[in-house]
């Protein structure tokens, strides 16, 4: 206890706040994408113990394999992040532990089973009969996601300081929506992400026939598996956001005026860029601009229009105006949502599914989807920015602001009798 009590230092250069902010953001990114991998990888398992399609099984394989390096390197930015909480945090983190006791020792105790199960996965693909990976996969994929249950509480806490403890933060209002958003945005993100890494390895395959096909097939499904999901997150934000309005209304105000505002804009045109850029890769699958059905150039067309509404700031669309917004929002997403899910429904003029290629037929498809990837893990950044910025000098919001929360950390007599 003696290291929270020691005057606080300033980090050189940068300051505390940006030097949390960065190793936190790292940190996150690679933790989201960890269960986003982890989840399509287990999905892809079970799909292939069901069909026997090898390519499924190709895909999980890599994707735990993925995970299984990145594992480490999350948990040493998260190791960073807690000792420059400590140090530079040190009331906030007093304060916020003790709270969390029981639910921070659960999570950290969690890696105990997680990290040995992962390396006995990773290491049994050929050893182990494929219905059997798939459920010791499953065990991983349910520690991993109980250790984003458990930090969701602090981080809901932090918005709305209500139910704090092991078991209280499900009554926090905040948690549910919180929860849903980052679960369901974890696995876009990560699809489009992959759909984008699917498509460059497109460029240096060019000989390779079967190997063509693979990443063909790989860029396609992720693609879809991205936008479909992708088009949970409006409706899921706009249920949070509607939450925090009845719950934290000054926090709402924050996310909606001053610099936050102008953030949200920021977002609303990575989406959009997101459900644009979807739709033109979809429509490349058939070819060139020329060869793109009405119904895809309709999709995109609505697409444009809609999300331009949707983006547009309160000084252009205010007022009486502002329902237009949410029906820019909306349209966007129905005929993206259409368009993807129709393009779900087998093959299409006579091609071979194998080689129905996503951003491979034409360079604007191609860069559409390596576009679209790249929106998809700024999106996710800014997102986590946003939430952050939002509180403004508050570290918990309501209850405890920065500078309080820089002093040395002094616990009450009755934690330590």
């Amino acid at each position: 206890m003696l290291g929270l009590q020691v005057t606080t230092p300033d980090f050189p250069g940068i300051g505390n706040n940006v030097s949390v902010g960065i190793i936190f953001l790292l940190h996150i990114l690679i933790a989201e994408f960890s269960l986003g991998a982890i989840t399509l990888a287990i999905a892809a398992e079970w799909h292939h113990v069901v069909t026997g399609d090898p390519r499924t099984a190709r895909y999980a394989r890599g994707l735990a394999n993925t995970y299984y390096l990145v594992f480490s390197l999350g948990a040493t930015f998260a190791v960073f992040a807690v000792v420059l909480l400590t140090g530079l945090w040190a009331n906030e983190f007093g304060q916020l532990v003790n709270k969390f006791l029981w639910l921070v020792a659960l999570a950290i105790g969690l890696f105990m089973f997680l990290a040995p199960l992962l390396v006995w996965y990773r290491n049994s693909f050929d050893s182990m009969a494929p219905r059997r990976h798939a459920i010791l996969g499953t065990a991983v994929f349910a520690l991993q996601t109980l250790f984003m249950v458990l930090i969701v509480g602090i981080d809901a806490y932090l918005i709305n300081p209500v139910d704090a403890g092991l078991t209280e933060p499900v009554f926090n209002p905040v948690y549910w929506p919180l929860l849903i958003h980052r679960l369901i945005g974890n696995v876009s993100w990560t699809a489009l992400f992959c759909a984008a890494y699917a498509a460059l390895r497109l460029r240096g395959s060019r000989g390779d026939a079967r190997e063509r096909s693979f990443q063909s097939w790989a860029a396609r499904v992720n693609l879809r598996i991205g936008l479909l999901t992708g088009l949970l997150m409006p409706i899921v934000g706009f249920l949070l956001i509607e939450v925090i309005r009845q719950s934290e209304p000054g926090y709402f105000e924050n996310l909606l005026s001053g610099g936050t505002a102008a953030f949200m804009v920021a977002q609303e045109c990575l989406v959009g860029a997101m459900f644009i850029g979807g739709n033109i890769a979809l429509a490349s699958e058939d070819g060139g601009p020329r060869e793109w059905s009405m119904g895809s150039r309709g999709a995109i067309a609505l697409s444009v229009a809609g999300m331009t509404l949707a983006a547009l700031p309160s000084a252009v669309l205010g007022g009486d105006l502002n329902a237009l917004r949410y029906w820019g929002l909306g349209t966007a997403t129905v005929v993206t949502a259409a368009h993807t899910l129709s393009r779900l429904r087998g093959r299409r003029r006579g091609q071979d599914d194998s080689l129905r290629v996503t951003g491979a037929v034409t360079r604007i498809g191609r860069n559409a989807v390596l576009a679209v990837g790249t929106v998809a893990v700024v999106t996710s950044l800014l997102m986590g920015f946003i939430k952050e910025h939002a509180r403004g000098d508050y570290a918990v919001y309501g209850e405890l602001r920065q500078v309080d929360a820089h002093q040395p950390y002094h616990p009450i007599q009755s934690l330590y009798p």
